[in-house]
């Protein structure tokens, strides 16, 4: 119970610390995603327990807080999820090059599902190349200046609430 509190309160942390002090944060027009971040290395911890419970949650905590829809994040990070979870059952030993692979693909993924949301829903004049490389690349470069003391972060944390056998005896 303690450490599903816990991941509540770590997940509105990052989603209040994304809104309000990364999303100040530009690098050309991308901006870093610190709740994939969170979400990714939560999912590739050995010992922490996936559930998709917590991709929604992240989903939704993100969704209120942006102009785009709610679902579109539910799915980015349900997907970010899948592959963790896909990677954590067919490696033996998950690494953290098994962590940036996440975080490429992730970035990719929910900043393609932005840009198909924006380009064909909402029907905004935005080409893919502009996009590409003035919002995606950018973003991804900033998801992985930050996915190291992200890792690191959630490493300790479920390190404290999820001990491997070795650290209880």
């Amino acid at each position: 119970m303690k450490a599903a509190l816990s991941g509540v309160a770590i997940l509105a942390l990052a989603a209040a610390f994304q809104s309000a002090v990364v999303s100040q944060i530009h690098l050309l027009h991308g901006v870093a995603d610190v709740v994939l971040l969170v979400v990714a290395a939560w999912y590739i911890h050995q010992d922490a327990p996936t559930s998709w419970v917590w991709a929604v949650l992240a989903g939704l905590m993100v969704g209120t807080l942006s102009a785009l829809p709610w679902w579109l994040f539910v799915v980015g990070y349900s997907a970010v999820a899948a592959l963790t979870h896909f990677l954590r059952q067919r490696l033996w030993r998950v690494s953290f090059f098994s962590f940036f692979t996440v975080i490429v693909f992730g970035t990719l993924w929910t900043q393609g599902l932005a840009f198909a949301y924006l380009r064909w829903v909402q029907v905004a004049p935005i080409s893919f190349r502009l996009a590409f490389s003035e919002v995606i690349l950018p973003s991804l470069l900033l998801n992985l200046l930050l996915a190291l003391p992200v890792y690191s972060l959630m490493d300790e944390w479920a390190a404290w609430f999820f001990p491997t056998q070795e650290a209880e005896a």
